[in-house]
């Protein structure tokens, strides 16, 4: 994509999208004035930080020094680079990207290249899917989903497929292609012979269920086994990929995604079949993990489309202990969780096809709190008079998952509040201990606990640029011009981006020359657009709101000023210069003369002033 059409896809994403509603899929925001604050989530947060201006579409806390537009939001409170950003956002607001002028065929590509191990996986897919609904020796396969209720609609809806029993068929079909084995191997479709040249297929003799992304792109596949086969795994998964992590993509989410958002509730179940017969069956926000529990890499990922999550879990020992190791995670994130126990032995999907879908429908209605799950079950068959040992590590348990949850603010929602106030009571009633001593000890544990990352800080530690390490002059040359940006042109005139002291400030002020030279104005969304570093946007919104505080700024005053003063600082180098040239003795006696003179009628010309110390 050209440079211009990709700041113009940026820019239309940008304003398609909204920065309160934004804000709002993750945090609660209340109105305040002219704009919005809420609950800061990277930093231990007693009171609204986080400020949400509509006008300027930005955001900013004080507390974290941190702020920008919509595309800094995305990348911090999910963890991901800019591109994945752009992508999501332009997902969101139903933007497509403009394809490069005449496109770009796969022998251009590289293993390192996404959009080539994309086109490959997609490419794969297509092929399994084709061999399935054509293929004569795919009717075994056809009749084992049709034994368990999946027709042509949901074999196309889901996409699913077949991979023959042959160790080189994916292989032999790429020969009239453009893709290599080196990249079926990077997406983990082909696996290398060990010890000897050549490839050969991963997926044999299995229905294959293919695994997309939230934009509906195929990453990677799930293979079953047929019944009677004589293969040892059951189930397998592409590996780890460049494209695929098991531990963040949820199976059917970008099927289920549409209705997700509109209930904000997600049903997570735990297998392809399971996800699969719930949709059958009118279930149409169900997803399933990947062969892993839930984990915290999830929880950005859930957060986007629902703000309830039930879980559903066989009825096992097992089942407890995953639901008892994923709260807390939710607890961190302030998200409602809930736990289905299936009955002993069943699993989703033979309990949905043998007692129905208004069964089922009740089991989700009566899902427990995970809390409440949590207090349950460690607390089973306690008797708190008699096993005092037992009894105070169960409470120390629970009281540290509680402890999990960020401190309330007096502006936390009522419900926080009196859920907090509710699992204490029901606490101290059961142990037999005082509300007051319970509250004490949760006290001890939220301010003794090392603050745990809420989940999608993976870029949180970039540092923000603190206006303290920008010179003065540079803060006030870099104010002017966000705040006059049509003026860059008469400043270049005289300031160059080499005059700048502050190497940040050098990048910005040759960024807002480019922008004038090209005819487009470098005001502050456009320079934020422009930029794809995060600490740059935030030092950005910084800048601009330093110069709003300003009460009764003369513009034109502070503009000479700062042109005064950049021109005594070249003065004060060229003078600099010229002393160690007269210290060093390099200059011969006429130079030497020369120099003298121009040094002291210079600063007898000089009306110096006193310098600020602060812009």
């Amino acid at each position: 994509m050209a440079l211009d059409s990709w700041n113009d896809h940026k820019e239309q994403v940008r304003q398609a999208t909204d920065i309160v509603e934004l804000v709002e899929g993750y945090l609660q925001l209340r109105r305040q004035g002219r704009g919005y604050v809420g609950i800061c989530p990277w930093h231990d947060d007693t009171r609204p930080s986080m400020q949400v201006n509509p006008e300027r579409q930005s955001f900013k806390c004080w507390v974290c020094d941190y702020g920008g537009d919509v595309f800094s939001f995305m990348m911090r409170i999910e963890g991901i680079e800019f591109r994945e950003a752009l992508e999501m956002l332009a997902d969101r607001a139903a933007i497509v990207a403009q394809k490069p002028t005449g496109g770009k065929s796969i022998d251009s590509g590289t293993v390192d290249d996404k959009q080539t191990l994309f086109y490959a996986m997609a490419w794969a897919e297509q092929q399994y899917h084709r061999n399935l609904l054509e293929s004569p020796k795919a009717e075994a396969a056809r009749q084992y989903l049709a034994d368990r209720g999946y027709g042509p609609d949901t074999i196309r809806k889901f996409h699913l497929g077949f991979s023959p029993d042959a160790w080189d068929w994916l292989l032999t079909q790429a020969r009239t292609t453009d893709i290599t084995p080196t990249i079926l191997e990077q997406v983990g479709l082909v696996i290398a012979r060990e010890g000897q040249q050549g490839y050969y297929d991963r997926f044999r003799a299995r229905v294959l269920f293919p695994i997309r992304d939230v934009q509906s792109r195929p990453i990677a596949l799930g293979g079953r086994v047929l019944p009677g086969s004589q293969e040892s795994a059951k189930y397998i998964n592409s590996p780890e990929s460049t494209l695929f992590s098991k531990s963040s993509q949820l199976y059917g989410l970008d099927v289920a995604r549409e209705v997700i958002a509109r209930e904000r509730h997600i049903v997570v179940m735990e297998g392809y079949t399971d996800c699969i017969t719930a949709h059958e069956h009118g279930f149409s926000n169900v997803v399933a993990v990947l062969g892993t529990a839930l984990t915290e890499r999830h929880v950005p990922l859930i957060r986007r489309f629902a703000d309830r999550i039930t879980l559903v879990l066989d009825g096992d020992e097992a089942g407890r202990r995953r639901a008892n190791q994923i709260l807390e995670f939710f607890v961190a994130a302030q998200m409602d969780l809930r736990i289905l126990t299936l009955p002993y032995g069943a699993d989703p999907c033979d309990f949905i096809r043998e007692q129905g879908c208004e069964a089922f429908g009740r089991l989700l209605d009566e899902a427990v709190d995970a809390l409440d799950h949590k207090i349950l079950t460690v607390t089973e068959g306690l008797d708190t008079s008699t096993e005092t040992h037992r009894a105070s590590e169960a409470l120390e348990d629970i009281l540290i998952t509680v402890a999990g949850a960020p401190r309330l603010a007096s502006t936390a929602p009522s419900t926080a509040r009196l859920r907090e106030e509710q699992v204490l009571s029901r606490l101290a009633h059961r142990f037999r201990l005082p509300e007051e001593q319970l509250r004490g000890r949760l006290r001890v544990l939220r301010q003794s606990k090392r603050k745990r990352p809420m989940p999608g800080e993976g870029l949180a530690d970039v540092a923000p640029i603190a206006l303290s390490e920008i010179h003065c002059w540079d803060r006030e040359l870099l104010e002017l011009v966000l705040e006059q940006p049509q003026r860059v042109g008469e400043l270049s005139k005289t300031i160059g981006p080499e005059d700048l002291t502050s190497p940040v400030g050098r990048r910005i002020f040759t960024k807002c020359v480019q922008l004038h030279d090209a005819g487009i104005a470098p005001d502050v969304d456009r320079l934020m657009l422009e930029s794809e570093d995060v600490a740059i946007k935030s030092l950005l919104i910084q800048l601009d709101e330093q110069y709003r505080e300003k009460e009764s700024v003369d513009f034109q005053q502070r503009l000479d000023e700062v042109l005064a003063s950049f021109a005594r600082r070249k003065e004060d180098a060229r003078h600099r210069n010229t002393m160690a040239q007269l210290k060093e003795g390099v200059l011969d006696k006429e130079s030497e003369m020369e120099a003298l003179t121009n040094l002291i009628n210079s600063r007898r010309s000089r009306q110096a002033g006193p310098e600020p110390t602060d812009g």
